[in-house]
């Protein structure tokens, strides 16, 4: 797998023409749920991005709703904020945040459609692209999640595997890696080829470098008070702004684009899929 930083960060630009077909566009975020200006910032620089060329779907991976996770709070902090891409009919897809199950355990949220969460761990495929929707929280049923993990993994015939839960395996943030959760996913990432891994928690936003094939993303930066990173040898690119990242897929390669909440670029690398040179 190859993987190349791109120069050119700035302003709004048209994404590059990537190899291959079959396009998938996604925009990623998590821990937004604030209803603070800064979150509804980065909902107005989304749906400008989506104007620009139109989101297939919005992956949210955790703590959807602050601070207790209460969809009755789901006007403030997710309906307004992303107003324009719901109305666009912009599908979003969640994961569960240690603070969304502070309501309920998280079932008031698996029952709210528009997070459109299939369950506590659940798997989408769309177009090149499998995502595999984890609950990572400290009482998750890794008994049965696991097995199923394994399984669902083994069985995709996708061209990019992406994993998605909340909690980090790897960070420079406040929290760091995470031992436990690098011994219990990362083999599984390297045996079926998983190439990205997304999550949030820490309120940065990092990219590592590959590690066994795979690239971690950090996207914790949408809404919720930012905390200071300092880079780590692992790290392409880590900085401490509000924001959200934008996906391309092909069948043969992925575009990666972070961008903050003025609309610049403070991100931009291309990952080719495996066995596509």
């Amino acid at each position: 797998m190859a993987l190349a930083t791109l120069g050119g960060l700035g302003a709004w630009a048209a994404p590059l023409m990537l190899k291959g077909s079959t396009a998938l566009h996604v925009l990623t975020i998590a821990d937004g749920g604030s209803g603070t200006a800064p979150q509804r910032a980065v909902g107005q620089r989304m749906a400008e991005r989506h104007r620009m060329r139109a989101v297939d779907l919005v992956l949210m991976a955790g703590d959807n709703l602050y601070d207790r996770g209460d969809p009755a709070e789901a006007e403030a902090k997710f309906q307004r904020p992303y107003r324009e891409l719901l109305d666009a009919g912009v599908p979003f897809h969640a994961v569960l945040g240690n603070h969304d199950i502070l309501t309920g355990h998280g079932v008031p949220q698996l029952n709210y459609a528009p997070f459109g969460m299939q369950g506590r761990w659940y798997a989408l495929r769309r177009g090149p692209v499998e995502f595999f929707m984890i609950d990572t929280n400290r009482d998750a049923a890794w008994q049965h999640q696991m097995p199923w993990l394994k399984k669902a993994l083994a069985a995709s015939t996708a061209p990019w595997k992406v994993v998605i839960g909340h909690h980090p395996l790897r960070s420079s943030g406040l929290y760091g890696d995470d031992p436990r959760a690098i011994a219990r996913l990362a083999p599984l990432f390297r045996r079926h080829g998983v190439q990205l891994s997304i999550s949030g928690h820490e309120h940065h936003y990092e990219r590592s470098l590959p590690i066994n094939g795979t690239t971690y993303l950090v996207v914790g930066n949408a809404g919720a008070s930012l905390r200071p990173v300092l880079p780590g040898p692992r790290s392409a690119r880590a900085v401490s702004t509000y924001g959200f990242t934008e996906l391309s897929f092909t069948d043969q390669e992925l575009q990666i684009e972070a961008w903050n909440s003025l609309g610049e670029r403070i991100d931009q690398a291309r990952i080719a899929s495996s066995g596509s040179g």
